[in-house]
């Protein structure tokens, strides 16, 4: 049996995302610069930093088709509850470097990249990864 996730699915599997983000925290991070999550010219990315344990996280949500970008990064802050950190991708603060943890969503029609990360020296990253997970369908991305 086939299943073609829609675009409202999608939302509320984001919306799902942030509550976990809230109970486990995360991170934020490029060293300013570099290339965000995604890197389709498709491509929309959003970012939210929050309080967690002795530090900041970060989340970057890169998502592809533009379109959903609006829907996937509202549902996914409405749980996650951080700052937008706005303007255009990376804006990540310097020596965030990279990714603690990283998750995808792929759809028939559709990608999501979930990307933590966190203030440096902390153990924040570390902290929040190892219980964190955005949602169902969300598979980690081995960052080897």
């Amino acid at each position: 049996m086939i299943v073609c996730d829609s675009p409202l699915r999608v939302a509320v599997v984001l919306a799902g995302c942030a509550a976990a983000l809230l109970v486990a925290g995360c991170g934020g991070g490029g060293k300013g610069g570099g290339k965000p999550l995604g890197g389709s010219t498709n491509t929309s990315v959003c970012e939210y930093a929050k309080r967690f344990g002795r530090g900041r996280v970060y989340v970057e949500i890169s998502v592809s088709p533009v379109s959903l970008e609006s829907t996937a990064c509202r549902a996914f802050n409405a749980s996650f509850g951080g700052r937008s950190v706005g303007g255009h991708p990376p804006i990540l603060p310097p020596g965030t470097g990279r990714p603690h943890c990283d998750f995808n969503k792929i759809g028939a029609s559709y990608r999501i990249e979930v990307g933590v990360f966190a203030s440096p020296h902390t153990g924040t990253g570390r902290a929040f990864c190892r219980s964190f997970h955005p949602g169902y369908g969300f598979k980690r991305v081995s960052l080897g």
